[in-house]
């Protein structure tokens, strides 16, 4: 009373005694100690806590600011006898009500030095006048002031220390406060507190609270004003942010259940109360439910909270609402959003008894209302085509809709997957709406998705992530309930939309999973019965436009994905009656006239869902179904023969080749009965390639991405097929010992072996169409397609003919094979067929072994020659063939090549 009437204030009385004693001759840091605590002391003396705590936090505040002008921090690094020290000793005697209550005082005297750090700093209201505490500018004026000379830097070249010194202070302060909530006694009188220190701790969160947002703010405007930010600006505000941050987190898992919740209950009622402390409040009570057990009371206490964060998440906004209002409602829907979804996961889904589960899930029931009626809301008034243009005026309600979107998708997912068939009075609220936006957002990613990367871009990620989420869980627990909207999912523009499946992003692969994990639900989940006729429906829709639009057809690969799901999980009894369907969507993919590679893939998505279906049915089953295949394929007639016969052809051929190598031996009978069928193809393709062509001189390259190819260039699409379709078929008969291909005395293999043989010779032009498309590869068609020259898994002549040697199995039926090699061999107008002869040869030796040595007296005259070839790696090839007989024969040859 004697220093106020003497207009005198705490802070005079602070300053002259820490300067005294800091000038006092051998003062040691002990002594300083011993004189700070008998002061505190003194102060405690007042009856009221408050103002006791008020002191202590000004003599320690004072105390830290005289620090922070010493100079000599870096020096007391290794030392125990810090500023931090000094200030925990001195806290250590005084008990710890005052601890928290001085806590309160310096978290407020942080927020009132933070913006004399700024670098613009903004105009501050005038602080009100007390004897016990000091104002924020005083504290940054303390923090530059010499208390032993009384000087204030004001130099030029101090800029720096101006930033560096006043910031030390600020962040030691906060250490001391997280060095409180530390210490044992006052983590008990948080954890068991009275109503008055209740109170003074919810002050202490709220003030932390206030901190955390206030320092979000000033970095975001400082990024605002100068884009190249300092470097100790930036380090200064990251480091408060994150020492706010630990002091929140670890005072919040100290506050009884009871105080918290009821703080951020009047935090959340409070419409003065800063919209960005409401929401982090909100936030705040998500992350503490993660913490609590969900069988406990205290889940009970949360739960209570649930119809106020339901009311918050249904504010009735528009665009027509002023923009600081919007932009309020809008936050707190978000966040409101957030924290039911955690609560459905920390207080539903965790809970492992079922009956308290199910008495949970009513109690979401209303939370689902407001996220069903939140999607259509905002589903119905967002606009892609105007709301996703960077440079317009809307372009902030976009955004804020975008985030509100995406945080009450992810809430439904949480929803659904609790409530499962509760929901379903609701459900069409949300999936049609959920439906809409993903097909709204692709359409606008596939328009604008190849120019550059913008926020608008970054926010129809996070739709169509956040829609893809809240379908997955529909798919995954209610899948039949989700039968009546496939159809429209399904449609080009919903979810076989290439673009979601586009990108290498993080994003775009989170997008592209998710994606990937709602195709497996669909596939997999729902009734087959129901979903294949749906299925069926989409594939036209994707491949109905035919060759003079193929825009669609890669979105027909991921129905066939689903598809083949859907086969792979059907038995045998649901699939019999579908069997009509799937194979009419397989024949609509194998009839599509498109550019060469999209049929590649076509034909290599249909044939693994054709193959699901067959290894459900039985032996009996594929003769008749593979019989309705060859009628749906045609006769060969070279006469009428056009482009979509050709298409037939390679499909039939291409699918019998993936199921000759799948099924083996039990595919032999099968291909029995299309055995004249290969024989007209292999005389068709003799007919057509072995005869003198200009073109296979040419250097033309493959029209990859021809749309219309002509009959020359697609004439090799059925024959390369068959190729392949054949070498399995001998091959598995091989295993089984040859009897298919020796068939009828024989008959069979003198049939096939006519016309395959021929084709060593043929004339490949160019611009045939040979798997695998390759237009960089300087290896010509002909080596391609007859020596199998990067064509191992695709089909060739020289590969067939081996197989067909291994299947005949004998002297006899061999001779006629290897006449025709040797003709070949000693072809003297093409360099290409010799090197074809011969490097069938060596793979047969390969191939047969000592078995062929039978054979190879009669080889030798032309080996002899082929010796003495101008090409080397024709003379090549014949060596390794004299090299392997002589290691089978066990006796030189050079004598027989004489």
């Amino acid at each position: 009373a004697h220093a106020q009437g003497a207009g005198l204030s705490l802070l005079n009385l602070l300053k002259a005694f820490i300067s005294k004693i800091k000038k006092g001759d051998g003062a040691s840091w002990h002594t300083r100690l011993e004189l700070c605590i008998c002061l505190n002391e003194a102060l405690m003396s007042c009856q009221d806590i408050n103002i006791v705590g008020n002191a202590v936090a000004t003599l320690v505040t004072v105390y830290l600011a005289s620090e922070a002008s010493a100079d000599q921090h870096d020096d007391m690094i290794d030392s125990e006898e810090t500023p931090i020290s000094f200030v925990a000793h001195l806290l250590a005697q005084v008990d710890g009500e005052v601890q928290i209550s001085s806590s309160l005082q310096i978290l407020q005297y942080v927020g009132k030095v933070m913006p004399y750090l700024q670098s613009k700093p903004r105009e501050l209201m005038e602080e009100e006048e007390n004897f016990y505490t000091v104002s924020g500018k005083e504290i940054f004026d303390l923090a530059l002031v010499d208390f032993v000379s009384g000087k204030k830097e004001t130099s030029n070249t101090t800029i720096q220390k101006q930033i560096i010194t006043p910031t030390w202070l600020v962040l030691t302060l906060l250490d001391i406060v997280k060095e409180i909530y530390a210490t044992p006694i006052v983590k008990r009188i948080a954890r068991q507190s009275n109503d008055q220190q209740a109170g003074i701790c919810l002050n202490v969160w709220q003030e932390l609270m206030t901190l955390q947002s206030n320092v979000s703010n000033i970095r975001f405007e400082e990024s605002n004003q100068n884009s190249s930010q300092d470097s100790t600006r930036n380090k200064l505000w990251s480091s408060l942010g994150e020492e706010v941050n630990i002091i929140l987190l670890n005072l919040q898992r100290l506050l009884p259940a009871p105080h918290f919740l009821a703080s951020v209950s009047s935090l959340m009622n409070n419409s003065n109360v800063e919209v960005d402390i409401q929401t982090r409040a909100i936030l705040l009570l998500a992350e503490r439910s993660t913490e609590t057990d969900p069988s406990s009371p205290e889940a009970t206490l949360f739960l209570d909270v649930l119809p106020e964060l339901v009311k918050l998440s249904n504010p009735r906004i528009s665009k027509n609402t002023k923009s600081d209002s919007y932009r309020r409602d809008s936050a707190l829907c978000q966040s409101s959003y957030k924290a039911i979804d955690q609560f459905a996961r920390s207080f539903g889904l965790a809970v492992i008894d079922e009956k308290l589960s199910r008495k949970r899930a009513q109690a979401f029931m209303p939370a689902f209302q407001a996220v069903a009626s939140c999607l259509s809301r905002v589903a119905n008034s967002i606009n892609f085509a105007d709301d996703g243009n960077e440079n317009n005026s809307t372009s902030f309600h976009f955004t804020t809709q975008t985030q509100t979107l995406t945080s009450a998708a992810l809430c439904a997912s949480s929803l659904v997957t609790l409530l499962k068939a509760k929901c379903l009075p609701l459900l069409p609220k949300v999936l049609k709406p959920l439906s809409r936006l993903l097909e709204s957002s692709n359409s606008y990613r596939i328009k604008y998705g190849k120019g550059e990367e913008n926020d608008m871009m970054q926010s129809i990620r996070l739709i169509q992530l956040s829609t893809l989420r809240a379908l997955v869980a529909v798919a995954e627990n209610i899948p039949q309930f989700l039968i009546p909207y496939i159809e429209k999912l399904l449609a080009p523009e919903g979810l076989p939309a290439t673009c979601l499946r586009a990108g290498d992003s993080d994003e775009d692969i989170a997008v592209s999973s998710m994606a990937d994990r709602l195709d497996h639900a669909i596939g997999s989940r729902s009734p087959v019965r129901q979903l294949i006729p749906i299925l069926n429906k989409a594939t036209s829709n994707c491949l109905r436009f035919g060759s003079t639009n193929e825009e669609n057809w890669h979105e027909s690969l991921f129905i066939f994905k689903i598809l083949q799901l859907a086969i792979g999980k059907a038995s045998r009894a649901d699939l019999g009656p579908m069997a009509g369907k799937v194979i009419n969507s397989l024949a609509q993919a194998y009839s599509f006239q498109c550019n060469v590679v999209a049929r590649c893939e076509l034909l290599t998505a249909a044939n693994k869902t054709m193959l699901t279906m067959v290894m459900k049915l039985s032996e009996a089953q594929l003769r008749p179904l593979y019989a309705k295949l060859r009628k749906w394929r045609g006769d060969l007639d070279v006469s009428h023969s056009d482009f979509s016969d050709t298409l037939r052809r390679n499909a039939f051929w291409s699918l019998s080749a993936a199921m000759s190598k799948e099924l083996r031996s039990i595919f032999l009978p099968c291909m029995g009965s299309v055995v004249g069928d290969i024989i007209k193809e292999l005389e068709d393709a003799v007919s057509c390639l072995c005869i003198s062509s200009k073109a296979s001189n040419g250097k033309k390259r493959q029209k990859l991405i021809d749309d219309s190819p002509d009959d020359k260039s697609s004439a090799s699409l059925p024959l390369q097929s068959l190729l392949l379709c054949l070498e399995s078929a001998l091959k598995a008969d091989a295993h089984d010992g040859g009897n298919w291909i020796r068939s009828d005395d024989g008959e069979r293999y003198r049939a096939i072996l006519r016309p395959l043989g021929k084709l060593l010779a043929a004339n490949i032009a160019q611009d045939c169409f040979i798997l695998p498309l390759n237009p960089e590869d300087s290896v010509s068609a002909y080596e391609r397609l007859v020596q199998g020259v990067g064509t191992e898994d695709y089909g060739s002549v020289v590969s067939c003919l081996t197989s067909l040697a291994a299947a005949a199995g004998n002297e006899q039926l061999w001779k006629p094979l290897n006449h025709m090699l040797l003709e070949a061999c000693g072809n003297d107008r093409r360099s290409d067929v010799r090197k074809s002869g011969v490097k069938c040869l060596l793979s047969i030796i390969h191939t047969l072994g000592e078995e062929y040595m039978v054979l190879l007296p009669e080889c030798l005259p032309v080996l002899s020659e082929l010796l003495e070839d101008d090409d080397e790696e024709i003379v090549a090839l014949a060596k390794e063939c004299v090299q392997q007989g002589e290691e089978l024969l066990g006796e030189s040859l050079e004598d027989s090549l004489r």
